[in-house]
């Protein structure tokens, strides 16, 4: 048996077995990623073990084996958490709509995915173009490539400091309703550290390019004018106002066009003292944040708005 007869083998037992876990046309752009086993490689091994081949030459199929099983079970993976994490009655076939080179890409890339956490987000930036082709941005693949497990958690942690906002004007009347990131990096980069995202994670954030960061200027919403802004932050409500009536900061990280995709997919966690963190922060750009415990009209209209982003 030749090197290539073999490869058509295996190809062949694996599709044997995705046909017998999840034969179904609604998977058939997933096929064969969806439902390999470890079978097929024994039997690989086997064919290989028993054949007249030189030794030189087994191990090196064995190994190029390997190598290639990792891969398709890296895939496999991947594309069992899309299918799982997809909203019902997601189309998976051809008729998606999703662009066919655009997904050979981005599952070649995914065989090289072997951290679970990693393999997480790529399987549900896949259930997410499936749900909506097109969705996903041009260098999405780029870097999801190169994130690294640590970097994802620190991603998440910045993910975390999300706050509810309200836009109201000088009556209160609600505007606008919002969730935005606010990382207030000036005067807590000691604190930062401790949460393992000191200036040179969030540096190499940038370079990856799911954030842009400042760490002293920051970055501010703008054209204000006679707007107000309440913030929620778990169960404290606080109005902010600063000096200069048009522009309010809003911390020293802004989420780039992948960044906002990937904010959607990640579970957030509780970052102990965050809101002492953000008074801080306020306090060192002279904007006053005042708790508003009365006001609780905004803290039930957080759910009923359809603006929220």
């Amino acid at each position: 048996m030749t090197e290539a007869e073999m490869i058509k083998m295996i190809d062949t037992i694996a599709n044997s077995e995705n046909t017998i876990a999840k034969a179904t046309n609604v998977l058939s752009m997933l096929f064969p990623y969806v439902g390999v086993r470890k079978k097929a490689v024994n039997v690989y091994i086997k064919e290989i073990e028993e054949s007249n081949l030189p030794l030189e030459t087994k191990i090196i199929m064995i190994l190029n084996m390997k190598k290639y099983f990792k891969r398709i079970k890296n895939q496999s993976e991947i594309a069992e958490i899309a299918f799982n994490n997809a909203k019902a009655n997601t189309d998976f076939s051809e008729n998606s709509g999703v662009n066919e080179e655009w997904f050979e890409r981005f599952m070649e890339s995914a065989g090289f995915v072997s951290a679970k956490e990693v393999q997480i987000i790529w399987g549900k930036i896949l259930s997410k173009e499936f749900e909506k082709p097109g969705c996903t941005p041009p260098n999405m693949i780029r870097i999801l490539s190169e994130i690294t497990p640590g970097l994802a958690r620190s991603f998440s942690m910045l993910c975390s400091m999300s706050v509810d906002i309200f836009f109201t004007d000088n009556k209160d009347s609600l505007i606008e309703v919002t969730q935005e990131v606010i990382v207030p990096y000036y005067t807590n980069s000691d604190r930062f550290i401790e949460l393992g995202i000191g200036f040179e994670v969030l540096s190499e954030l940038e370079t990856l390019g799911v954030i842009k960061f400042d760490s002293v200027g920051g970055y501010v919403f703008t054209d204000l004018n006679d707007k107000k802004i309440y913030i929620k932050v778990g169960d404290n409500v606080a109005l902010l106002e600063g000096e200069n009536d048009k522009e309010i900061p809003c911390g020293n990280v802004m989420l780039t066009s992948v960044g906002k995709v990937l904010r959607t997919i990640i579970e957030p966690v509780i970052i102990d003292g965050y809101y002492d963190m953000l008074s801080s922060f306020y306090i060192s750009k002279s904007v006053k944040m005042t708790l508003n415990k009365e006001f609780s009209g905004l803290i039930g209209l957080r759910d009923e708005t359809d603006d929220v982003e």
